[in-house]
């Protein structure tokens, strides 16, 4: 768990990258973590804390103070599930997953060195997999992340048992209305190149 430590010093605000990013933020997750005072409730209710290297309430202060490197560079925005049970927990209800979904896009985009390459790996190919059917097809993800992390035949029997009971589709099940698809997948894209747009 991250340690309690001293108070993190900003940025210098008067470059204004500080405030840049603190609204870029804001901006793609759609919240304004200007409203988090710091109550702990949020890592005291998150079940991966103890994994994590800073706890959520931390990582916002980063953002808050312009911080943008560190908050990016952390391993906690790689181990956030997106449970949102510390959303639920928040008493100024600010959706503290979708903070840390805004972080994962912003050190993807800025090419960042990922601490957790195999989970940026298994979104990657959750998120193809989406993109592709509409749905997720588990057979086709799951290989994909074997391949590409290099254990292509670790839990080998775990999967077999799995695709012999029919709990992973060998063909993927695909949504009826692919332009609808298509239009959805578009919206988020054009939000993602809005970030250097944002001001």
């Amino acid at each position: 768990m991250a340690d309690d430590g001293h108070p993190l010093e900003p940025d210098d605000p008067a470059d204004g990258h500080a405030d840049r990013f603190l609204k870029i933020i804001n901006h793609v997750s759609r919240q304004n973590i200007d409203r988090c005072w710091h109550c702990w409730s949020c890592g005291g209710g998150c079940p991966f804390s103890a994994h994590m290297d800073l706890l959520p309430n931390q990582v916002i202060r980063l953002v808050q103070m312009g911080r943008g490197e560190d908050a990016l560079r952390c391993n906690t925005i790689w181990l956030c599930v997106g449970c949102h049970t510390c959303s639920s927990q928040c008493p100024n209800s600010i959706d503290v997953a979708a903070v840390m979904d805004a972080l994962r896009q912003l050190a993807i985009r800025g090419g960042i060195v990922l601490p957790e390459m195999d989970i940026y790996r298994f979104h990657k190919y959750i998120y193809g997999s989406i993109e592709r059917h509409g749905r997720l097809n588990k057979l086709a993800a799951m290989v994909q992340f074997k391949v590409g992390s290099g254990r292509l035949f670790s839990d080998l029997q775990s999967g077999l048992k799995m695709i012999t009971r029919g709990k992973l589709e060998i063909l993927p099940q695909k949504v009826a209305d692919h332009d609808e698809l298509d239009r959805i997948f578009t919206h988020y894209d054009q939000r993602r190149r809005s970030f250097d747009a944002h001001e």
